[in-house]
């Protein structure tokens, strides 16, 4: 172990930062080099010098922001160095390309997780164990009210909710990338025989990930100027931001559901404004969270991107787990 064996990533207004390599880990602003873990913008940020990501993020990252950048690629598990750091990408099962990052530096291990998942999804690799000295956690459903079902129960229940009002048009929102794509995976083992029409934002991530051998089953395009109803008995994908569109007003017959991790909390669901909530996230819910810290062999934790005030306290009582609160660089 190194001398000053807990401060080799930091954490500063701008995100984690590992100053020998002076590299930061997807920023919150514009820095020299970035290493980012996946292609969602809240872990994206324009104006960077240099990138480093995986080949399959940097492929999304250029189609969703429609720009060239600095970007250097590497395949999972092939290793480069920084200033004597040796780093690697590994599989985080949250999208398609979507990484944990190891960094190794006189025999220590230190690895983020990045955003991560542990059910199977067939449009990303699975998450890979690695065995690490530190550990750098998410923690976004940290608390054990979070349990998930497996998915295909989910696209079961979406299925019903549809052919249970054919007379009307079914929108589903839910997140352009990770998500719809892996919901129409899920749907696609389901004899479902309604018509399924995405928003653009949608379908041009399901050209990419097709582009990037991912098997997506075919939709057509949601067309906002086309008569309404030709969508009566459909289920349509759209991204969040447009569920308080304008437009939707001119449909007449609608019912509507909104696919997310948070639909499993009640009070969240009976708020929304959806006529639905189908619980199903692309982040580890807090079973997983805690057998990935086990799995891990790690003895120290960080918690990062999420409520992590249970875990704490879990990990303190039933573990021997060092749970380390970052040390704060400005």
């Amino acid at each position: 172990m190194r001398k000053d064996s807990s401060d080799l990533i930091k954490y500063s207004s701008s995100g984690l930062y590992c100053e020998l390599a002076d590299l930061w880990i997807d920023p919150k602003k514009p820095v020299r080099k970035a290493i980012i873990t996946h292609a969602h913008m809240d872990h994206f940020t324009f104006g960077c010098d240099e990138y480093i990501s995986t080949h399959e993020t940097a492929v999304i990252i250029k189609e969703r922001i429609g720009k060239e950048i600095n970007i250097k690629t590497y395949d999972y598990e092939k290793e480069f160095k920084i200033n004597g750091i040796k780093i690697s990408f590994h599989p985080s099962g949250h999208i398609l390309g979507s990484s944990q990052i190891k960094f190794i530096l006189a025999g220590e291990i230190w690895l983020i997780t990045g955003d991560f998942k542990r059910q199977k999804d067939e449009t990303c690799k699975d998450y890979e164990i690695v065995k690490t000295d530190y550990l750098i956690s998410e923690s976004t459903f940290g608390l054990p009210i979070f349990k998930w079902d497996e998915p295909q129960k989910t696209a079961t229940d979406i299925t019903k909710w549809v052919n249970s009002s054919k007379e009307k048009t079914s929108i589903l929102f839910c997140y352009s990338l990770g998500k719809a794509q892996r919901l129409l995976n899920e749907i696609s083992k389901i004899n479902f025989k309604n018509n399924i029409f995405t928003h653009r934002s949608i379908s041009k991530i399901n050209n990419c990930y097709k582009k990037l051998g991912i098997n997506i089953v075919d939709t057509k395009t949601f067309e906002q100027a086309k008569n309404n109803e030709d969508y009566k008995g459909s289920l349509i994908l759209l991204p969040p931001a447009l569920s308080k569109n304008s437009s939707l007003k001119n449909f007449k017959d609608i019912q509507t559901g909104f696919a997310s991790g948070w639909m499993s909390i009640r009070a969240l669901r009976k708020r929304s404004g959806y006529d639905k909530g189908f619980p199903i996230s692309d982040h580890a819910d807090w079973h997983a969270i805690l057998d990935t810290i086990k799995e891990s062999q790690t003895k120290n934790v960080f918690f990062h991107h999420g409520d992590s005030e249970s875990l704490n306290r879990y990990l303190k009582e039933k573990t021997s787990i060092n749970v380390i609160e970052f040390e704060y660089k400005k």
